[in-house]
């Protein structure tokens, strides 16, 4: 296998994109009354939290490994950038927490980007 810096950039962005999403699935399974704050009320109108979380942490979960399996990068991290971005918007009251989801985004539209073979 030819390793070289596009190679290399591809994994860290992966990995760096991956590891919040399975941190934050691990923490609401865990920990879920620490995360169920995060649901938007309107949300929770259609979808109890208690099923909700656990289905989005699992998602979480498939999405971080999906990304870190280097298989189809450009739809993974594409996902990941939508995904990243409707948390964020969704959750604008809490600008001053989620903040660093941008710069999650950027990473992950950069993946997509460096991964597009047309």
């Amino acid at each position: 296998m030819n390793y070289n810096k596009v190679t290399f950039t591809s994994f860290f962005l992966r990995l760096a994109i991956a590891v919040p999403f399975l941190y934050a699935a691990i923490a609401a399974l865990l920990q879920p009354e620490a995360w169920i704050g995060f649901i938007p009320g309107w949300v929770q109108a259609f979808i109890p939290a208690n099923l909700l979380l656990p289905g989005f942490s699992i998602y979480e979960i498939v999405l971080s490994l999906w990304l870190l399996s280097g298989k189809k990068v450009v739809y993974s991290a594409s996902v990941a950038a939508v995904t990243l971005a409707l948390i964020t918007i969704t959750n604008l009251t809490v600008l001053d927490i989620v903040f660093r989801d941008i710069g999650l985004i950027l990473a992950a539209v950069a993946l997509a980007v460096l991964s597009y073979k047309p």
